[in-house]
């Protein structure tokens, strides 16, 4: 895998994310990775064995989690080639600094 490089200071968990009880630890983390890529405009390109290397997991368990971040509507893949796929975020947060109760997240037009 090529190694990209991006300004990296560590990953802010949305509280509608930390909360969700519909998936677990290990695919709220694969999304955020996923997510802190897209969401600077970057394609998002990490083979499901580097995944399972990275979170320490199966191959197997990587591809169940993508098909549930897809089926959730977390994720989508924008390519494939047969050999590489690129995935990106579907979510969007607006972020409120005022009353942490106050977070707006939408599920229109492809925003959370």
């Amino acid at each position: 895998m090529k190694t990209t490089v991006r300004n990296f200071q560590g990953i802010w968990i949305p509280r509608s994310i930390y909360l969700n009880t519909e998936v677990n630890w290990y695919a709220k983390i694969l999304f955020l990775e996923i997510h802190s890529f897209t969401e600077n405009g970057m394609e998002c390109y990490m083979s499901n064995k580097y995944i399972a290397s990275f979170l320490n997991i199966s191959e197997r368990q990587v591809t169940r989690y993508i098909s549930r971040l897809k089926s959730l509507g977390w994720i989508e893949e924008t390519s494939f080639n047969g050999r590489k796929r690129y995935l990106r975020s579907m979510l969007y947060f607006e972020y409120d600094t005022g009353d942490p109760d106050q977070t707006v997240l939408s599920w229109e037009s492809g925003h959370f």
